[in-house]
């Protein structure tokens, strides 16, 4: 028994040995992060919290929020996590908010610099005529005040939901912040005031109210997900029906009506019912959430298609302030500034777009077009050149490029960019036509032809097309053509002026002088502001002999046109053919005087000159005829005959020997040769 005591004395030592050996071991791997289940979670949940929240002092929320949702699903119940949760969640939203402020500002700094610049337009580049610039700067003036009115609105709603927060009536303050952000989306004030009411709210629940809150915003998620998948996979009933679970979960959900008004407006934009549900939708989401940039955007969409152009100029703009950098934006903003004549604020929109995204298919044109309406025609060709570099296969850009050049008298670029456009859509007459102007312009009067021709296939009865045919005809001579098409076009239309002229020159130069006084007679009587057709008839009265009648024409020309050389060089004529030299000359001197280098009118005062017996006067204008045109052969003829008769024999041999140097064939030459020797 000793023996056995002894061996149970060893054998508990032994044991005691081992016993404390495995609990230094157990000890050891527990302060080396080991198997106590109590110890060991204490410490790594406390550590994790700890480096949660430094993750979320460094602005890594999500990081934080990823070691957070560890700790909750192994325990839902942590209060402490749950409130470090909510406290990161909220500083994410307030940091997102902050950076989203800072660009809005940025935005509205710049679109203010913007209008600065565009005020300024008219005293720089801009022709613009006064009653233009009137209309603008009044437009600019009530747009002012509208702003610091919206303002004043503003800063009155956020006060009232200040004293609201105060009070602890967080509905309210939000309600307040809700009614301001509707008026000026992008207000920094309002945007904080309902971040902190919201917040206020959140932290005056209990445990349980924020349990069914988080559990009712999880489910909304998951609904609003799938509703939005559905929407974008052209799934629209399912999307609805998803919006409407979501709306019978959160009624106050502005989400949930904006992907219902997605729903609609995208399933068919055409149709008027599908409009009228998603105009509807999304001003119920707005309602809810203002800064709901999308929803503004298809209202602005819905409302211009409806033709409500200044509603959707203001749906757009709060679009853009609140999500300055989306293209289609502002895009779609100027668009609808131009079908609402706001051609400066069009350029500004469709310039925007040229810096976001330099290669958006149209907003070159556009912007060319809205340049155009604000006489910014430099400004205008760089754009149509920048849209043809884009699309060098958009025929429409190259035919305004194409109007720029020919109303700058660039005959070679309109020919080539209206060649291209013609080329590019032969079926359209407008493109020919006009290059057949420019072949006109360059004086290639064949190929203008070709080019008319061309545009009159395509529309037999247009009267500008004949007409411009006409005047080609004359061009080259041919008078049967010209009779044809200047007929035509007035067959097209019988109460233009232009055309009746046209065929008076017709039937002038075919010699039939009475068709072609009963034309400009028609001419003169539809439009009692037009000079031409009255100038050709004092011409033609002139020419019959019939004097009175040619003053009684030329004279409602001058009325018409006080100054202008034609009239007072064929009214000179006129006195001149009636001996009333006072007034031939006077009418004489005031053609020389507005085109002294006109060799013509030169030639009629000294003619004048001559008759009045003016002879040293007559002699220095003959003089400078020649100077102006050196081959003028009656120049020199009047000169000898002026030199001979006053005794200046030396004089007149000379004048004669020029003569004969420049025109041996002159008919009246050896006459003259046979005077002066």
């Amino acid at each position: 028994m000793r023996i056995d005591k002894k061996i149970l004395v060893i054998g508990g030592a032994a044991l005691l040995v081992i016993l404390l050996s495995l609990g230094l071991f157990f000890g050891l791997r527990s302060r080396g992060g080991g198997n106590d289940a109590d110890n060991g979670s204490l410490s790594r949940r406390d550590n994790i919290l700890v480096l949660a929240r430094d993750y979320a002092d460094q602005g890594e929320y999500q990081m934080a929020l990823d070691l957070l949702n560890d700790l909750l699903i192994d325990d839902a119940q942590d209060e402490e996590a749950r409130r470090l949760r909510d406290d990161v969640i909220s500083a994410r939203r307030a940091a997102e908010e902050k950076s989203l402020q800072a660009e809005l500002d940025a935005q509205r700094e710049q679109n203010k610099e913007l209008a600065e610049s565009l005020e300024k337009l008219g005293e720089s580049i801009n022709r613009e005529n006064p009653e233009d610039k009137a209309a603008r700067e009044r437009a600019e003036a009530e747009r002012r005040r509208q702003e610091e009115a919206q303002k004043q609105e503003v800063e009155a709603l956020v006060e009232k939901g200040r004293k609201a927060l105060e009070r602890q009536r967080f509905d309210e303050a939000i309600e307040a912040a809700n009614d301001a952000l509707r008026i000026m989306p992008d207000s920094s004030a309002a945007r904080s005031l309902k971040r902190d009411a919201e917040q206020a709210r959140r932290d005056a629940e209990s445990a349980a109210e924020r349990a069914a809150r988080e559990e009712r915003e999880r489910r909304l998620t998951r609904l609003l997900e799938e509703a939005h998948r559905a929407v974008e996979s052209g799934r629209w009933s399912e999307a609805r029906e998803k919006a409407a679970e979501a709306r019978e979960l959160d009624s106050d959900s502005g989400d949930a009506w904006a992907v219902e008004g997605d729903a609609w407006y995208l399933a068919d934009p055409e149709n008027s019912e599908n409009r009228r549900r998603a105009r509807s939708a999304y001003e119920e989401a707005l309602r809810r959430n203002p800064e709901d940039w999308n929803a503004h955007f298809r209202l602005g969409q819905i409302k211009a298609a409806e033709g409500n152009l200044g509603d959707a100029i203001a749906s757009f703009e709060k679009a853009a302030r609140l999500n300055g950098g989306m293209t289609q934006i502002w895009y779609e903003l100027g668009k609808v500034q131009f079908r609402d004549k706001r051609y400066g604020d069009a350029a500004a929109s469709f310039e925007k777009v040229s810096k976001i995204e330099p290669d958006y298919q149209g907003n070159w044109f556009n912007l060319g077009l809205s340049y155009l309406r604000t006489s910014r025609v430099q400004n205008a060709a760089k754009a149509f050149s920048e849209s043809v570099k884009a699309r060098p296969d958009h025929a429409p850009s190259r035919y305004e490029l194409g109007k720029i050049y020919l109303a700058n008298e660039n005959w070679s670029g309109a020919i080539d960019s209206f060649t291209m456009a013609a080329n590019l859509s032969p079926d359209k007459a407008a493109y020919w036509r006009s290059l057949g102007a420019a072949y006109y312009g360059a004086k290639s009067y064949n190929e203008a032809r070709s080019a008319y021709s061309k545009a009159l296939e395509l529309e037999p009865s247009h009267g500008d097309t004949l007409y411009n045919l006409a005047l080609t005809s004359l061009m080259l001579g041919d008078t049967d053509d010209a009779l044809s098409k200047a007929a035509a076009a007035v067959k097209s239309d019988g109460t233009n002026a232009v055309y009746l002229y046209t065929l008076g020159q017709a039937a002038e130069k075919a010699g039939m002088t009475d068709q072609a006084v009963n034309s400009y007679r028609q001419s003169a009587s539809i439009d009692p502001g037009y000079a031409k057709p009255r100038i050709n008839l004092g011409v033609l009265y002139d020419g019959t002999g019939d004097y009175n009648k040619a003053l009684e024409s030329l004279l409602e020309a001058l009325r018409i046109e006080p100054n202008s050389p034609v009239v007072w060089n064929n009214l000179g004529k006129v006195y001149l053919h009636t001996e009333d030299y006072a007034n031939s000359l006077k009418f004489f001197e005031k053609a020389v005087g507005a085109e002294p280098n006109d060799a013509d009118l030169q030639m009629n005062l000294a003619l004048a000159l001559t008759e009045t017996g003016d002879v040293q006067r007559a002699l220095k204008v003959y003089e400078t005829v020649i100077r102006l045109d050196s081959k003028r052969s009656e120049a020199y003829d009047r000169i000898a005959r002026l030199r001979f008769s006053s005794g200046d024999s030396e004089g007149a041999s000379k004048a004669v020997s020029d003569l004969e140097r420049i025109d041996p064939s002159y008919p009246a030459l050896a006459d003259l040769k046979l005077l002066v020797n």
